[in-house]
C-alpha cells in the first residue's frame, strides 16, 4: 500500500500536479491499508442497491450525522460525526480512534457520545442525530438493548441528554446519506488514540470537501 501511494504521488508530480506533502502521502497509504482490511472483514455484507441523498433538518434544528468503524480482528475502531444546519452548512465535526471496543454497536455508541458532548459544549440544544445503524437508533429510543455490552453507555447517554438538551431526536438513515460521518470515522482509524480531533468554524479543507461532495443535489424537505 505504501509503494502504491508513493507511485501515485510520483505520477502526479510528473504530470505537473505539484509535489504532495509527506504527511498526505502517508495518510493516504494508511487509509488504503485500512480500507483493504475492512473490506476483507466485511465479506458477508451485501452492497446497497439504492442511493439516498442527505436531507437537511428543520430551520431551528441541527442535524448530527454519526458513524462508528470497527475492526473485528483487532477489537478496535474509530468514530466520526458532523453537524450541519438546515442550509447544509457544516459547523462542527469530530474524529478519533478507539483502541479497545467490544463490537460495532459499541463503536457507534462512542461516536454518539462524542457528538453529544461536543454539541453540549457548543450550546447546541436542539439536535437531530442520524445513524446508519438501526440498532443504535433502537437502543437510544427504547430500553431493549440496556442489557447488552453497551447497555451502560445507552443509559448514561439518555441521562446526559435529559440534563443538557432541549430536544434530541434519533433517526435511521441510509448509508449513502451518512457518507461524511463514515469518512470521518475512517479517518479516525488513521489517528493516534490520544489525538482526537474536534473542529469548529473554520473546518479543515478535507472536511468541507466531504460536505460539498455529499450534498451535491441534496434533497430539501418539502
Amino acid at each position: 500500500m505504501m509503494m502504491w501511494a508513493w507511485w501515485d504521488a510520483r505520477n502526479k508530480a510528473n504530470a505537473s500536479e505539484g509535489l504532495p506533502e509527506i504527511e498526505g502521502v502517508l495518510r493516504r497509504a494508511t487509509l488504503m491499508a485500512i480500507d483493504a482490511k475492512m473490506l476483507k472483514e466485511k465479506t458477508n455484507c451485501k452492497p446497497g442497491k439504492k442511493r439516498v441523498k442527505w436531507t437537511p433538518p428543520e430551520p431551528d434544528i441541527l442535524k448530527v450525522n454519526i458513524d462508528g468503524a470497527f475492526l473485528e480482528s483487532e477489537k478496535s475502531g474509530a468514530w466520526g460525526y458532523i453537524v450541519r444546519t438546515s442550509d447544509g452548512e457544516a459547523v462542527l465535526a469530530g474524529s478519533g480512534r478507539l483502541t479497545s471496543v467490544y463490537d460495532v454497536l459499541c463503536a457507534e455508541m462512542y461516536a454518539c457520545l462524542h457528538a453529544l458532548s461536543a454539541c453540549s459544549e457548543q450550546g447546541m440544544m436542539k439536535i437531530q442525530i442520524e445513524s446508519d445503524c438501526s440498532n443504535l437508533v433502537s437502543a437510544m429510543t427504547k430500553s431493549n438493548f440496556d442489557l447488552s455490552p453497551a447497555g451502560a453507555l445507552f443509559q448514561d447517554a439518555r441521562l446526559f441528554i435529559s440534563l443538557n438538551f432541549v430536544s434530541v431526536e434519533f433517526k435511521y438513515c441510509h448509508r449513502s446519506a451518512n457518507e461524511c460521518a463514515h469518512e470521518l470515522a475512517r479517518y479516525g482509524l488513521s489517528r493516534d488514540p490520544d489525538q482526537d480531533c474536534v473542529w469548529s468554524d473554520p473546518l479543515p479543507v478535507f472536511v468541507t470537501n466531504l460536505v460539498t461532495h455529499n450534498q451535491v443535489g441534496y434533497r430539501v424537505n418539502e
